[in-house]
């Protein structure tokens, strides 16, 4: 079960869960158990000076391995300590998130221990809303219910609820629809698709849009799930697919402009390559501060739901210049609610949400944002044609290490594209896109566009 987070992020989780089982068992054994305890407690102190196999030796050596971890090889213990501790980091950083489809649950009958009469629902129906959960009783326990003669009841309930869920979805309401028009500008000008980073919004591109000017049809695409009811899209391909058969509805023949800022940098390289490969014309793609595929940088690695929070945060103090006053180590020690609960109170703090928003508003562009961050993307389509790349300072980075920041995301691009345009932007990766910025932003794009292929602006 889940015993919290700080239960299973110990620096060396497999000795201590080793020790944590020890205690646990001799705990339950009365006075019996206050010798070992104390011996249990005398190895902890030492553990930084023990590796595991010399912990485990300690342990032989003074009894204090129950039966079932005493004849265990030392290997085979190692590794069902390694799974244990795998399991409950797992499964004390999961986030339960809201749905949008049915959830069947399909119940034994039959339920012998205290343990599984608890709830009628088996603890579901206190965390999915009452619409969501069906709940439906099939014969057997357990383990039975999955045999014959049962498994035949089991799998004609299974049927029956699928063939319902799918009549309902087919009288469902309308699925999200990611184009937003921003901009209508003038007829026949070359549109311009956005795609806004991740957990963020295409409000991102109204400064940009100012700053082209009206003659422009601006176009924004709103990602799956910031609204906190979708899922979001955990492929950049998937995304793009998507994205595209969005823009087809809308304007299916002509060439076009794509503009990425940070991930949806990713999502953009997709879709012109995409485009190109269905004969479309991409008359320009613009990769603002994206850092190169691959898995290299800070996206496309493994977050827990905290990391990804705290990641959060900071790009958010970074946005707006202010501090959300969130300590990190005591934010992450904290359950879901009250990691939601600070963020909330940090970004009213700050101005950047109102006081009466609800504190679940956040849910959705956090879950986004974490989707995001621990998306892999390697392209395997390519783009020819040229790419023009928007380059701007951390400013938590000192000139050494933005200049090797920066030489990484270059290089990584170059890997990928044939025709690398470069550009040293003004601000940092998210003033660039506010005024008074955004003004040279929009100059150098609109400038661009009159410059032979392969030559940089700088």
């Amino acid at each position: 079960t889940d015993q919290g987070k700080a239960r299973w992020s110990a620096s060396d989780p497999r000795k201590q869960h080793l020790l944590l089982q020890c205690s646990a068992y001799w705990s339950a054994q009365g006075p019996a158990g206050v010798q070992p305890l104390a011996l249990v407690e005398q190895l902890r102190q030492a553990l930084d000076r023990l590796d595991f196999p010399e912990l485990l030796q300690r342990c032989r050596e003074q009894g204090l391995l129950f039966e079932q971890l005493a004849s265990a090889a030392p290997e085979t213990l190692g590794h069902y300590l390694d799974r244990e501790v795998a399991h409950g980091h797992a499964l004390a950083h999961y986030r339960l998130h809201p749905i949008s489809v049915p959830v069947h649950l399909f119940c034994a009958a039959q339920r012998p221990s205290a343990l599984s009469r608890r709830s009628p629902t088996l603890g579901w129906g206190e965390v999915l809303p009452g619409p969501c959960l069906h709940c439906i009783s099939v014969p057997g326990d357990h383990l039975s219910m999955m045999k014959a003669p049962h498994i035949h009841e089991l799998g004609q309930a299974m049927s029956q609820a699928i063939e319902q869920a799918g009549v309902a979805a087919s009288t469902g309401a309308t699925s999200h629809q990611p184009l937003l028009r921003i901009q209508s500008g003038r007829c026949g000008q070359t549109p311009i698709f956005c795609v806004p980073g991740a957990g963020d919004s295409v409000t991102g591109f109204i400064g940009l849009t100012e700053a082209l000017g009206p003659d422009w049809p601006i176009f924004g695409l709103q990602a799956r799930g910031l609204d906190g009811q979708g899922v979001p899209h955990t492929r950049v391909e998937a995304a793009a697919r998507y994205y595209l058969q969005a823009i087809e509805q809308e304007y299916p023949h002509g060439p076009l402009h794509v503009i990425g800022h940070s991930f949806g940098g990713w999502v953009a390289f997709e879709m012109a390559g995409a485009l190109q490969a269905a004969g479309r014309e991409v008359a320009s793609l613009t990769l603002i501060d994206s850092e190169a595929p691959g898995g290299h940088g800070v996206v496309g690695r493994p977050y827990t739901s905290t990391a990804a929070l705290l990641r959060l945060i900071e790009s958010m103090q970074l946005a707006c210049g202010q501090s959300l006053g969130i300590d990190p180590q005591l934010f992450a020690a904290e359950d879901d609610a009250m990691q939601m609960h600070l963020l909330h109170a940090g970004m009213v703090r700050v101005g950047l949400l109102s006081q009466r928003a609800d504190p679940r508003a956040m849910q959705g562009p956090a879950r986004t944002f974490a989707s995001a961050l621990r998306t892999r993307y390697q392209p395997q389509r390519p783009y020819r044609g040229p790419v023009r790349l928007v380059l701007a300072d951390d400013p938590r980075l000192d000139a050494a290490g933005n200049l090797r920041e920066q030489e990484a995301m270059v290089q990584g691009w170059r890997g990928q594209v044939t025709e690398l345009g470069l550009w040293q932007g003004p601000g940092n990766h998210f003033s660039l896109l506010k005024a008074p910025h955004v003004q040279h932003l929009a100059a150098w794009w609109r400038d661009g566009l009159a410059l032979p292929q392969g030559e940089a602006v700088s």
